[in-house]
């Protein structure tokens, strides 16, 4: 069977294209499943005989940062929560129509957009999508980018973006794709640094953004995303305290102490941390040849006896339960845990396209 057209960029700031144009009629939902089913699975719209087919330009400005222009036929796009949990991503996305109509049904809200409305959502959120036949642009945001930047934004509700900024920002995004294929590699980070820059200020000032963002819950977003990251760098040493957590993402013990306090403290916040990921390990294939003992190492428990105790309390099973459940092909849970920066090995085009940077 034809393959659909899948391009990569070599040494020019080209994107990564996908196009169904060379696949028969018969086989493009199929092609178009098999490229980007991780993300959301594919249905062609019932009411339209038009032939089903997609085209995708995906161009990767660096830092994981991602501009993408999509045209598609009348469609739905099903997102799961089993794809959600499966690949972990959780980039902040702002959406642009250039033509069409998209009737989004999301965790967080419910919307029709038209032409020229912005949208803002999370990849880590379940959803359904109608789409007429449609092309849109698309901005896709890691987490880690610029922790001011993202903090921002995930204190802004999510949906259509009101406002001059947001119809302001959703003109630059329309014009983005014309601007960005001829541009050279050296280019790309002027481009995307004013990409940046233009996202804070159209989304993240002026009287909109104060009346529905606080100053300090943008506050104690960024902060708790510092001591996210610095948990994540430190997550193999025992003697990680309050403390030394405080110092290493910049912020006061007592500042840190408030931002848990809810949770029931720090110290049992980064104990969460650490089971959590140890049980992501646990059920990793590419771990499974890793020994429990070594895996507790890793993520803070020299002591394995501590780390079979804590884990026990926390998942109601032993790790080695957990291992050899797996090895017998029963379901295990999968705990509400950090997202890791790490992605799923890659399985189709949109596992490579949504990668962290250096994992490509």
């Amino acid at each position: 069977m034809p393959q659909p057209s899948i391009q990569a960029p070599g040494e020019s700031a080209g994107p990564i294209v996908f196009d169904t144009a060379s696949v028969p009629f018969g086989g493009r939902l199929e092609a178009w499943n098999a490229a980007f089913g991780s993300l959301n699975a594919i249905t062609v719209s019932g009411e339209s005989g038009a032939c089903p087919g997609s085209r995708s330009e995906n161009w990767l400005l660096g830092g994981g940062l991602i501009i993408s222009q999509t045209s598609v036929t009348p469609a739905r796009f099903v997102r799961d929560r089993a794809r959600a949990r499966r690949d972990s991503l959780d980039h902040l996305v702002l959406r642009v129509l250039r033509r069409g109509r998209g009737r989004l049904r999301h965790a967080g809200f419910e919307a029709t957009t038209e032409p020229g409305e912005l949208v803002l959502f999370s990849m880590h959120e379940t959803w359904s999508v109608d789409w007429d036949d449609a092309e849109w642009v698309s901005l896709c945001i890691p987490r880690d980018l610029d922790l001011r930047l993202t903090a921002g934004l995930a204190s802004l509700p999510p949906g259509l973006q009101r406002g001059a900024g947001a119809g302001l920002l959703a003109d630059l995004m329309l014009a983005l794709p014309a601007r960005i294929s001829p541009a050279r590699p050296d280019e790309i980070p002027t481009l995307a640094g004013a990409l940046q820059t233009a996202i804070g200020a159209c989304l993240l000032s002026g009287p909109s953004f104060a009346a529905t963002a606080p100053a300090g819950d943008a506050t104690a977003s960024l902060a708790k995303e510092r001591v996210r990251r610095a948990i994540l760098r430190n997550i193999g040493s025992a003697r990680l305290t309050p403390a030394q957590l405080a110092v290493a993402a910049g912020v006061s013990r007592s500042a840190l102490y408030r931002l848990y306090e809810a949770e029931g403290g720090v110290a049992r916040y980064i104990q969460s941390v650490r089971l959590s990921l140890a049980h992501a390990a646990l059920r990793d294939p590419l771990q499974a040849e890793t020994s429990i003992s070594a895996i507790a190492e890793a993520h803070g428990f020299p002591a394995p006896s501590d780390f079979s105790r804590a884990f026990r309390v926390a998942y109601g099973m032993a790790p080695s339960e957990v291992r050899g459940a797996l090895a017998a092909g029963q379901a295990v849970p999968i705990p509400q845990r950090l997202r890791l920066p790490r992605p799923a090995p890659a399985r189709d085009l949109a596992s490579i396209i949504y990668a962290a940077p250096g994992s490509r």
